[in-house]
């Protein structure tokens, strides 16, 4: 009987750590669509789907790609740089 218990606690707490991070990751994908829906177009919000890094990263890259667009023109990026704040 106790040991039954134990591994259906061991088992709760492995499913835990491995569904908070994903849930956690899925919730930042999902802000980043709502919060940065005028700014996303169609290839952008595929490409968030598709992305094999964290919401961060996808952040990172979009204002990267916008610096590089702008010549450095931190004005016309912020909308990326104050989303992953």
């Amino acid at each position: 009987m106790a040991s039954g218990l134990i591994k259906a606690a061991i088992a709760f707490v492995v499913v835990i750590a491995i569904a908070y991070p994903i849930s956690r990751e899925l919730s930042a994908r999902s802000a980043i669509q709502h919060g940065m829906i005028n700014s996303l177009n169609a290839n952008d919000s595929a490409a968030l789907k598709a992305w094999p890094g964290t919401a961060d990263s996808f952040i990172d890259m979009l204002h990267d790609r916008c610096m590089r667009a702008h010549g450095g023109d931190a004005a016309a990026c912020k909308q990326y740089h104050s989303a992953a704040d």
